[in-house]
């Protein structure tokens, strides 16, 4: 696109020729309560860029009573975005609106007659208040009458982007804060202390470990929920990756008078993989049994390669999941351990099924207790 172009041509539809649009709109006996029943801000544009009709979610965020009070403006007007009052004949004649997502997005599904999706950053002055948003344009062509108009959507991405800006920030400074800290305990560590001094450094360092790989584990949620996890290819050996995670675990509470047992029967063998995210999901899969348990069970692990080119892992405890729970295992902030919570099993089979390419599940009986598998492939896709 040629950006010294401006986005839109500035001709308009006179006052009587927009209200008949505006007639022609409305007698299509759906479109209105359609578009109302939409929570984001719409309206249908003329070829000119005009508002037609506009539905309840951009009335009220633009502070009108009614369809009539917008028609004939454009988006940026009915929305007082800045760069529209600055402008010599509106939204879309300003210096800015050649960068502006919505205008751009109208300009070249007109063009090519096709929908078009662009981020959209606008300022607004509604109400006398400035606000900053960030929007997501879909722009839709359709036809009434043989005439040409664009269906223009705009939805307010503004709270992911700051969520998102503010998650940054607070992983970013607490694991600086944690870090500051375990180094201030291996610096204690070199000094002289008597025995009850060297266990409480041990155990101060141990919860310090526990914290960051809880923060850390959040942080891998969140990129995952996100769609912006990265994945690396580890080569990993089963033996090494289940004695490191034991021994991690034996140290926290959950584990406290419960025993991790690696069974006998079980296989070493190297596979490829991520990781960093086969330890967090077999991690969480030795947590949720360590807690089901009472004090004095025993919950084991097992791992062996399948005949189908997969490698398996299999966490046993002796607690039978209630009938009432198990449809519900892998819904997102489901627990039975209170609010807030239940993202481990959650985030074990996003993981494993959605980064990993492998398969989560589990089998419960009440003579049997409970089992979790976690499949995964030997080698990931186009690796010989």
């Amino acid at each position: 696109m040629d950006k010294d172009a401006r986005t839109t041509p500035s001709q308009r539809v006179p006052r009587k020729d927009l209200l008949a649009q505006l007639e022609r709109a409305r007698a299509e006996s759906a479109l209105a309560p359609i578009l109302d029943a939409i929570a984001d801000m719409a309206a249908v544009l003329n070829e000119q860029r005009q508002v037609v009709f506009a539905n309840r979610a951009m009335l009220d965020f633009a502070g009108s009573g009614s369809v009539e009070e917008v028609c004939g403006l454009r988006p940026g007007e009915v929305l007082a975005c800045l760069h529209a009052k600055e402008a010599g004949d509106g939204c879309g004649d300003a210096e800015g609106c050649r960068f502006c997502g919505a205008a751009v997005a109208v300009q070249e599904t007109l063009r090519t007659g096709a929908p078009v999706t662009r981020e959209c950053r606008m300022t607004t002055g509604v109400h006398g208040r400035t606000a900053a948003l960030d929007l997501l344009a879909r722009a839709t062509p359709f036809q009434i009458d043989g005439r040409r108009f664009v269906l223009l959507v705009l939805s307010d991405t503004s709270h992911r982007k700051r969520r998102a800006a503010l998650e940054r920030i607070f992983f970013h400074d607490i694991l600086n804060t944690v870090s500051s800290f375990t180094l201030y305990l291996d610096m204690l560590k070199t000094g002289a202390l008597d025995e009850q001094g060297r266990r409480l450094i041990e155990r101060l360092a141990s919860i310090a470990a526990t914290l960051v790989e809880e923060i850390q584990g959040q942080k891998v949620l969140v990129s995952a929920e996100n769609r912006t996890l990265s994945v690396q290819r580890d080569l990993i050996e089963s033996h090494g990756l289940v004695e490191r995670l034991v021994q991690q675990l034996e140290g926290q509470d959950v584990a406290r008078g419960r025993r991790i047992v690696v069974t006998g029967f079980s296989e070493a063998f190297t596979f490829v993989s991520d990781d960093s995210l086969v330890k967090r999901v077999l991690a969480n899969m030795l947590k949720n049994a360590l807690e089901a348990c009472t004090e004095g069970d025993a919950v084991t692990i097992s791992f062996r390669p399948d005949a189908d080119g997969r490698v398996r892992f299999e966490v046993h405890n002796p607690t039978p999941i209630p009938a009432e729970v198990a449809p519900q295992v892998f819904q997102r902030s489901f627990s039975t351990k209170g609010a807030d919570r239940g993202l481990g099993t959650w985030s074990m089979k996003l993981l494993a099924e959605e980064y990993l390419g492998g398969a989560v599940s589990f089998q419960t009986d009440r003579e049997r207790g409970t089992t979790f598998t976690l499949l995964l492939p030997r080698k990931p896709k186009g690796m010989g």
